[in-house]
């Protein structure tokens, strides 16, 4: 059995991006054990095979609705709501006029760091639309939730554990006024009341639904603002880039993004029953990482795999579909992949239209925590 990273405390997680980037495919076999009870898996059949399971041998859990008891994707009881909330989704994105949205991002602009902006940015188009009527309060409770969402990944303390759980506590509790006070009336809220009944979880699932798809719509924009501008690995903290000219699709910018620096990098799956996997043996409580990081740079699919060339998707290699899977695979699947991409696509055609804007790099590296976070930057004061 292969570990990783002999003599690095901590292991593959304590500083992921290093050891990923120079995986030794040939040296290393498809599951490999990197900490006691947690194995990376860097095949992608075996991926596949493990995220179509949602309860034996591997237990899935959907990311918005995984704080739901009982909840298992692609079941009688989830399928409503995924679909309802799909159509929500829908409609929203329809009915955002582009002014509205170049406005909003011209004000993200001039405003906290990137991608922290943009969570806040979503929070604006896409908030007021899927929660009706929602109070200042309220709004002011998602905002500041959502802030300390995007702390996470850069500071670990735990005063901000702390500040951290009274935001979202907050957050929830006013969830739970306004739906409580609409008793599941229209679209999506009511197929949510029908599935879990309880008012506590209507209100986990509204927050959870709110802050991944700002998070996860934010990192995707902010990656392709950065990486059309220029940016790779290793550009210093303090320097300035300026934004090109992309003459590439959106779609295939947003989708390329995805590949080089896709958000969902590392999904994790519970062992539920004594199974074999990999040729490795495992037992209930142990768990498999899933690489989806490793699986979009193999170089035996994409050609200059750790290149940003949104070019490649005018003709995808053959096989592409077999390992892309940004937004993981089967009934785990994550329900707002085609808004993310759509919502992300049509905001990059807005931001291409804006006066060009130097971006100052604030941040060095990107942030692999529960998601992967892009390094931070701002905008040039000269240029807002």
């Amino acid at each position: 059995m292969h570990t990783v990273a002999e003599g690095v405390p901590g292991g593959l997680l304590a500083d992921p991006l290093r050891h990923l980037l120079t995986w030794d495919r040939a040296g290393k076999p498809p599951v490999v054990l990197f900490e006691p009870g947690r194995h990376l898996v860097s095949d992608a059949e075996i991926v596949r095979t493990v995220l179509a399971s949602t309860t034996e041998p591997f237990e899935a859990r959907a990311a918005t609705l995984g704080a739901v008891a009982d909840w298992i994707p692609g079941s009688e009881k989830s399928r409503p709501v995924n679909a309802a909330i799909a159509r929500e989704l829908d409609g929203v994105l329809r009915s955002l006029p582009k002014e509205h949205i170049a406005e909003e991002l011209r004000a993200s602009m001039g405003g906290e760091p990137w991608p922290s902006a943009v969570s806040d940015l979503y929070l604006r188009l896409f908030g007021d639309r899927l929660l009706p009527d929602l109070s200042p309060s309220a709004r002011k409770a998602l905002h500041r939730a959502l802030s300390f969402s995007n702390r996470r990944d850069r500071d670990k303390s735990a005063v901000l554990a702390l500040r951290r759980r009274i935001a979202h506590s907050r957050a929830e509790a006013a969830l739970y006024r306004w739906a409580s006070d609409r008793d599941g009336d229209t679209g999506f809220q009511k197929a949510v009341h029908d599935a879990v009944k309880s008012m506590d979880e209507v209100a986990l699932v509204l927050h959870g639904l709110i802050g991944a798809l700002c998070r996860a719509t934010a990192m995707v924009l902010s990656w392709c603002v950065l990486l059309d501008s220029g940016w790779r690995l290793g550009i210093p903290t303090g320097a300035t880039l300026t934004r090109g000219e992309p003459r590439d699709p959106v779609e295939n910018r947003v989708r390329e993004a995805l590949r080089l620096w896709p958000t969902a990098w590392l999904m994790s799956r519970k062992v539920t029953s004594p199974v074999e996997v990999g040729g490795v043996p495992l037992s209930p409580g142990e768990r498999l990482y899933l690489c989806t990081f490793l699986l979009h740079r193999d170089p035996r699919v994409w050609n200059d795999a750790d290149e940003y060339l949104p070019a490649r998707w005018e003709n995808p290699p053959d096989g592409y579909k077999a390992v892309y899977l940004p937004y993981g695979f089967g009934a785990a699947a994550c329900v707002g992949s085609r808004f993310v991409n759509q919502a992300t696509a049509r905001v990059l055609e807005c931001w291409d239209e804006l006066p060009a804007a130097k971006i100052e790099l604030w941040k060095e590296n990107p942030v692999m925590g529960p998601i992967l976070a892009p390094p931070e930057f701002r905008f040039a004061a000269a240029q807002v």
